[in-house]
C-alpha cells in the first residue's frame, strides 16, 4: 500500500479535480503490477494497473488507495471491471467520500465474491488526498495561502515597486507548489505592483492556471500574465456591473483567450465563497493564493482557507503594505488552525499551518 501511495503522488498537478489515486496487484507473494491515474479524464489506477499486467487473476490480489469507482464519469466504473477478473481480494486505503462511490463500490465488490479489506494506511491516504477531500465534502477548491514577508510584518515597500523578500529557497519551493495546484490565485492589485508571470520556472511540471481578482476589471491589456492564456487558463473574475460596463475590453480579453467571470459583487468587491464555488464548477479544485493584502484579509475574513504558509524574512523594511489590509470586519471567532509546523527554508522560516 506504501509503494501504490507513492504512486499516486505521480498523478499531483495533472489529475484534479479527480482524486490522486495508484494501484498495486501483487501474486504469490510477488508485485507483478502497478499503476496510478495520470490524468484528468484518463485511465483510472485500477485499468492502467490490471492493463499492465498480461496472466490471469485468479488468486490475485489488488492494493489500492482510493475505493474503486461505482458510476459511469469520464471513463467506466472501475467496479465492474474488478468484479468480473476473478480477483481474490481488494484491499482499499480509504472509502470514497463521493456521494456517488461512498460504500457502493465496496459493496458490488463483496457481491461479487471478493474479499474487501478497507482502512490500510487510511490516514496517509487522506492527507495525499487532500485537495479532493475538501472539494468532494464542501464544493469548493482546496485554499493554500502563500505569504511573504519581514520580520516587521511588511510585504511589500511604500511605493509598492516589485521587490523580493524571500530567499532563493523560498522562492524555488513556491514554485514547486505552483506545478501541485490547479490555479495560482492575485487581486488586481499584484498585477497592477509586480506584473508578474505567475509560471513555475526552475523546476519540472505544468505551470497552472491564473485566477485574477478584478472587481472593477481595470487589469491592463498588456499585462504580461495575459500573454500566456493561449496555453493555459486566465481567469479574471469580475463583477456583473463592471463586465456590463467595459464590454469592449470584455471582447478584447475574450479574443486573446481569457475567460471573463462574471460573479455577485459590489463595490468592486467580489463575494470569495460564492467565487469558489463558481471556479470548483469550471474544474478548479486547489488553489495557492499568493496576494496581495486585501486578498489574503478576505480569504481569511470569508473563512475559506484550508492551509496557511508564511515566509519570514531576516529583513526589517519599516513602512509598507502590511500583510492583512485593514479592515472594520473582525476575523471569523471560530478560525483556528488544528496543526502548525515551523522549518527552515534557506535564510527564512517558514510557518505551515492547517485548518
Amino acid at each position: 500500500m506504501r509503494e501504490a501511495l507513492r504512486l499516486a503522488a505521480f498523478g499531483r498537478g495533472y489529475v484534479s479535480p479527480n482524486p490522486l489515486v495508484g494501484a498495486v496487484l501483487v501474486k504469490k507473494g510477488k508485485v507483478v503490477a502497478t499503476g496510478y491515474h495520470r490524468t484528468f479524464g484518463g485511465p483510472h489506477a485500477e485499468v492502467e494497473c490490471l492493463a499492465a499486467y498480461h496472466g490471469d487473476l485468479l488468486g490475485a490480489t489488488l492494493f489500492v488507495t482510493l475505493e474503486p469507482c461505482s458510476f459511469y464519469g469520464k471513463t467506466p466504473p472501475c467496479a465492474d471491471l474488478l468484479a468480473s477478473t476473478g480477483l481474490r481480494r481488494l484491499v482499499v486505503a480509504m472509502r470514497d467520500p463521493n456521494p456517488l462511490v461512498s460504500g457502493r463500490g465496496v459493496a458490488q465488490l463483496k457481491k461479487a465474491g471478493i474479499q474487501v479489506e478497507v482502512g490500510l494506511l487510511e490516514e496517509e491516504a487522506r492527507a495525499l488526498n487532500v485537495h479532493f477531500l475538501v472539494g468532494i465534502t464542501k464544493r469548493r477548491p482546496y485554499v493554500h495561502v502563500k505569504i511573504a514577508q519581514s520580520l516587521d510584518g511588511i510585504i511589500a515597500g511604500v511605493r509598492r515597486a516589485p521587490r523580493r523578500i524571500s530567499g532563493p529557497g523560498s522562492r524555488a519551493l513556491v514554485h514547486t507548489w505552483r506545478t501541485q495546484y490547479d490555479a495560482v490565485l492575485v487581486g488586481a492589485g499584484t498585477i497592477r505592483a509586480d506584473d508578474p508571470r505567475l509560471t513555475a520556472r526552475g523546476v519540472s511540471g505544468r505551470d497552472p492556471d491564473v485566477v485574477i481578482l478584478d472587481g472593477r476589471l481595470r487589469i491592463s491589456e498588456g499585462a504580461r500574465v495575459l500573454r500566456t492564456a493561449s496555453r493555459r487558463r486566465v481567469i479574471i473574475c469580475a463583477t456583473r456591473n463592471a463586465i456590463r460596463k467595459n464590454r469592449g475590453k470584455v471582447r478584447r480579453l475574450a479574443a486573446r483567450g481569457v475567460v471573463l467571470l462574471s460573479s455577485a459583487g459590489r463595490g468592486g468587491h467580489l463575494r470569495i465563497p460564492d467565487l469558489m464555488a463558481e471556479l470548483y464548477e469550471h474544474e478548479i479544485g486547489s488553489i495557492l493564493v499568493e496576494g496581495g493584502s486585501v486578498v489574503f484579509r478576505e480569504f481569511l475574513e470569508a473563512g475559506v482557507v484550508d492551509a496557511l504558509s508564511i515566509f519570514v524574512a531576516p529583513r526589517v523594511i519599516g513602512d509598507g503594505v502590511p500583510v492583512f489590509a485593514a479592515s472594520r470586519k473582525a476575523l471569523p471567532v471560530s478560525f483556528q488552525f488544528r496543526t502548525v509546523q515551523t522549518g527552515i527554508v534557506g535564510s527564512d522560516v517558514l510557518i505551515h499551518a492547517l485548518m
